[in-house]
């Protein structure tokens, strides 16, 4: 049987690293055992070879060969050779050869050939349509290959021929919670606990669902059950790390942690979220050590690694080399870390930033950094590397020593000369807002991390009534369409049109006189110009912001407005109207 650690996961970006409790995600069946010893099998294989060699027409012998192939472990040969026999004019019999492509899936997807296992498990389908198995097999090829929608209408037709299918119905809870499509993952969900109660996964695949829903203490039910039924189950352990950190309760998110590792010691993405926790929780030391683990999960191409030149891990000497500084994430995290860079160009090294495109102008005047290239085309001639969110391992940071000197980021003087001719001054302060994140896809689905991190601008109205204040979109993406109903009473202008990069965006928030923004790449921007700016924190906290700690050590201009409900903003636009109204009176620009 295929290991339980067999999931699906959210998410990226560093939001990607805070993630929603995993669902475990059943394998479509059993491998095949193999009922002759291997060399037996081989022979066999290679006696059908020398058959078709003489006679390559030969329908059954192709089955045969397949056959053979699959009982000697090849899953791929087998695939081809029994692809040909349905390819042959003398096909066989449709119901055994469907069974036969069956068999090589599972050999596929035993070893995570997800595009092999569904090319199989579909001919499988086609010769055979009535069988449930091989709709339910394809739906489960399917959600590991990143093709949701895909998954969901196979499995939805093994459920239609056969309704019984217990795990067909628990897999399809979990993909229809990542489709954002909560009530039908619901009745999915009930339906599975009644097909089979004694399955923890019926009951461990809810637990998304009802955080996603904002019900976390009846997820930390539902998690309990499952860990109940399987405690041995080192993803149930992890699932409830993240419901703790959701509600704040980091120290025993750790020692869920732990006790998913020891049950799971080579398991990345339980390593990972220890890391998490441990962040969260201030444990910086140990938590920058598990978060390497973030190169062994599904979230990060490990081919940014594949560098000729060394990577830097703190300990060799930089005085004179060129050093490669390179985002792996989000945009907020690159502005985020590169608060590294002089510190290397303090021990001698010429520092490059390798960066998304819309960095680029902003990152080639930031302290300490030589030049930048945007990401994915030629780079330069460097020595060393070092992804961005390594750093504060590679410098041993802990929660005392972040490095935190602002501004390290600094906007183009002549940039922000035309952006206060643009916005020119008329008495009032100026409050930069953004209220939406990105609604980023991972395989095709957007992230519900950005769906609880991010609020309607209407929620915001209640600012409107702040007198002496002009508030300044710096809204990008579609949620910037919301300006066309913004909130009566709130004058907000919108100059974005004409932002073609951050090194714009930094310009035009010198310009401001606060920057209120949602947990995403603007608030970092703010805060590494050294602006004021308030960030709207969602109750599951990103782990830097260290459970929504008012202050931040990373940003002494940032301060943290968190809510106190998942879902619930009114707390938040409560406090932040008073801060506010505290702020432009202290500015003396109330009239």
């Amino acid at each position: 049987m295929l290991s339980a650690s067999m999931v699906r996961t959210e998410p990226s970006s560093s939001a990607t690293v805070r993630r929603s409790p995993i669902p475990v995600f059943r394998p479509p069946g059993q491998p095949v055992r193999t009922t002759a010893p291997p060399s037996a099998a081989a022979q066999a294989a290679a006696a059908f070879r020398n058959i078709l060699a003489l006679q390559p027409d030969g329908a059954g012998d192709w089955f045969s060969l397949g056959g053979a192939l699959t009982e000697a472990g090849d899953g791929p040969a087998a695939l081809r050779a029994l692809t040909r026999a349905q390819n042959t004019s003398a096909a066989t019999e449709s119901e055994p050869l469907a069974e036969a492509f069956e068999r090589a899936g599972l050999l596929l997807y035993a070893a995570a050939d997800w595009t092999g296992a569904a090319d199989a498990f579909r001919k499988a389908r086609s010769l055979a349509p009535h069988r449930a198995e091989a709709h339910r097999k394809l739906g489960a090829a399917l959600a590991q290959a990143g093709d949701p929608e895909g998954a969901v209408e196979a499995l939805g037709e093994a459920l239609r021929l056969d309704p019984t299918l217990a795990d067909a119905q628990t897999n399809l809870v979990h993909l229809l919670v990542t489709l954002g499509r909560f009530d039908a993952a619901e009745r999915a969900g009930r339906r599975a606990v009644a097909l089979d109660p004694g399955n923890p996964d019926a009951y461990g695949n809810m637990v998304p669902l009802l955080e996603q829903t904002v019900r976390v203490a009846e997820a930390l039910r539902q998690c309990g059950r499952a860990t109940r039924l399987a405690p041995d189950r080192a993803a149930f352990h992890r699932n409830r790390l993240s419901l703790l950190l959701h509600e704040g309760r980091r120290d025993e998110a750790v020692a869920a942690g732990r006790e998913a590792i020891r049950l799971a010691p080579a398991d990345a993405e339980t390593h990972l979220a220890l890391a998490v926790a441990l962040l969260a929780s201030g444990q910086f030391r140990e938590g920058w050590e598990e978060f390497e683990w973030r190169w062994e999960t599904r979230q990060l191409d490990p081919v940014h690694r594949s560098f000729a030149q060394p990577e830097w891990t703190g300990a060799e000497d930089v005085a004179g080399r060129t050093v490669l500084l390179y985002a792996e994430q989000g945009l907020g995290d690159t502005l985020q870390f590169v608060r590294y860079a002089p510190l290397l160009a303090a021990r001698g090294a010429r520092v490059l930033v390798g960066c998304s495109p819309a960095l680029v102008r902003l990152m080639e005047r930031a302290d300490g950094v030589s030049a930048a290239i945007a990401w994915g085309g030629d780079l330069p001639p460097f020595d060393l590397h070092i992804p961005m969110m390594s750093l504060p391992r590679a410098f041993a940071t802990d929660l005392g020593s972040i490095p935190a000197p602002v501004p390290y980021l600094h906007a183009d003087p002549a940039d922000v000369a035309l952006w206060r001719d643009r916005l020119p001054e008329d008495g009032r302060l100026r409050v930069g807002l953004v209220w939406a994140g990105s609604p980023r896809t991972v395989r095709g689905v957007a992230s519900p991390i950005d769906r609880r991190r991010s609020l309607p601008l209407a929620a915001l109205a209640p600012l409107a009534d702040v007198p002496g204040v002009r508030f300044v979109s710096l809204q990008m993406g579609p949620g910037a369409a919301q300006l066309a109903e913004a909130p009566a009473g709130m004058d907000i202008a919108d100059p974005m049109a004409g932002v073609r990069d951050f090194a714009d965006t930094a310009a035009l928030a010198e310009t401001l006189d606060l920057v209120i923004t949602v947990d995403t790449s603007v608030c970092h921007l703010a805060g590494g110009l050294g602006r004021p700016v308030w960030t709207l924190s969602r109750a599951d906290a990103c782990w830097r912001w260290l459970g929504n700690r008012e202050d931040s050590p990373w940003y002494p201009t940032m301060r943290v407005f968190g809510q106190d409900r998942s879902g619930d903003w009114s707390g938040v636009v409560a406090r932040l109207r008073a801060a506010l109204t505290d702020f432009v009176a202290a500015r003396g620009h109330a009239p």
